[in-house]
């Protein structure tokens, strides 16, 4: 069964998509409303997509690009166009992969992360001896998700090079990483790339993407994807931001990396204060553990109007996992302040010497202070809690049974510092 987030029917906000919390700049928006006045919705698009192409190229500093509606659309056609008769595919990750195996009649062997500390970890050893089959599609995800982990692609390219078999990698959160070193997509032989633009400029209606392959594979897939794949809107809406508008693209990516590393770290510097284990991310969310099930947790901030997405529904992890977004300050402080209820809810009430239900020693959550945090009464005096670990991070966990190994953990490359670098 697939599992995605977005299925949120609440009125609060939904941490269970991963979007860039900054809306689309104003020339994104001005794109797309010429689109919309120009009636492109009656029209099919050129079925080449050669303008998107051109644009697509000149953004990113690449040669084959195959327009895709979606980045997700790309793992089909790639399994396709490869004629792979295995699929590896690295984990923690979403289960389509295991999915696509099962319906192609492909063989699937899960390739899996240690879990060490507060980061997941890929060993590029491992990865590398399972390269020897020319049948065979290694699948990952880079930043991971839904673990945040993060392995520089100039690793992988060199790693695809040495490979006999083919390497898909799905960078869809690239331009939301700091840690990911300029823009263009890593090329090889043997290595196929698919992108997403509905992220990063937080479009998700409009299901636009792109892979970077070899001429021939690219071909393939060409041959491979839907006529008209990618719809008139999304394509005169690409075509134009990404081509006249370029300059401003380029720096909504800049302020947008800059943004989530500065807010990703102070949710998770909160969210470990709350105890849970908040694991290192390069990218615009945060897998969360708890000491043990989280399920009663979800439930609780679902019952507050928040919604975030279980971890449990990804292929490697456990109950004890959840992911949320990283959104705006405000959001995010609501999100805090829910979190910090339910933990102090579930511990229950701090009991002095007489602390009887009822006794003035008796702590109660009296609400949120102006900050999102839980305003909690001890005594006669209100103070703010800042959530008291209720167990020490990084003690007991043990890794869920599908956690391994290995590479580099996130990096400290400046968020803007050559787009267009290697």
């Amino acid at each position: 069964m697939r599992h995605h987030g977005g299925r949120w029917e609440g009125d609060g906000p939904d941490f269970s998509v991963n979007l860039n919390p900054l809306p689309p700049p104003p020339e994104a928006a001005e794109a797309l409303r010429g689109c919309l006045s120009e009636d492109v919705a009656r029209r099919y698009p050129d079925y080449e997509y050669s303008e998107l192409r051109e644009a697509l190229r000149s953004f990113y500093g690449v040669d084959e690009v195959v327009p895709l509606n979606g980045s997700s659309e790309g793992v089909l056609l790639a399994a396709l166009a490869v004629r792979a008769r295995t699929l590896v595919a690295v984990q923690p990750s979403y289960g389509e992969h295991r999915d696509l195996a099962e319906a192609l009649g492909l063989r699937y062997e899960p390739l899996t992360m240690e879990m060490r500390g507060d980061e997941f970890a890929l060993d590029l050893g491992e990865l590398e001896a399972r390269c020897g089959d020319p049948a065979a599609l290694i699948a990952l995800t880079n930043p991971n998700n839904p673990t945040g982990s993060f392995v520089d692609p100039r690793a992988l390219e060199d790693l695809a090079a040495g490979c006999r078999s083919w390497v898909l990698l799905d960078e869809a959160y690239a331009e939301l990483s700091d840690a990911y070193p300029g823009l263009r997509p890593p090329v090889g032989d043997r290595l196929i790339v698919l992108r997403s633009l509905t992220k990063w400029l937080s479009v998700p209606g409009l299901r636009l993407g792109f892979a970077v392959a070899p001429r021939e594979i690219a071909a393939r897939m060409d041959a491979l994807r839907a006529p008209w794949n990618v719809g008139s809107i999304a394509e005169c809406f690409a075509r134009r931001s990404l081509g006249s508008a370029a300059g401003a693209m380029y720096i909504h990516i800049i302020k947008s990396r800059e943004y989530l590393s500065v807010e990703r770290a102070r949710v998770a510097d909160r969210v470990r204060g709350i105890g849970l284990l908040p694991f290192r991310s390069s990218a615009n969310f945060l897998l969360l553990m708890h000491r043990r099930s989280a399920r009663p947790l979800v439930e609780r901030l679902r019952a507050r109007g928040i919604n975030v997405r279980e971890g449990w529904t990804f292929e490697g992890l456990d109950d004890r996992f959840l992911r949320v977004a990283v959104r705006s300050r405000e959001d995010d402080d609501l999100l805090l302040g829910s979190l910090e209820e339910a933990a102090i809810e579930r511990r229950g009430p701090h009991k002095g010497a007489g602390g009887a239900p009822g006794s003035p020693d008796r702590n109660t959550v009296q609400g949120l202070d102006g900050g999102g945090r839980a305003l909690v009464r001890r005594g006669p005096r209100d103070r703010v809690r800042q959530g008291a670990p209720d167990f020490d991070p990084t003690a007991g966990h043990r890794a869920p049974p599908a956690v391994r190994r290995g590479g580099p953990g996130p990096g400290d490359a400046l968020p803007g510092a050559g787009l267009h670098a290697r």
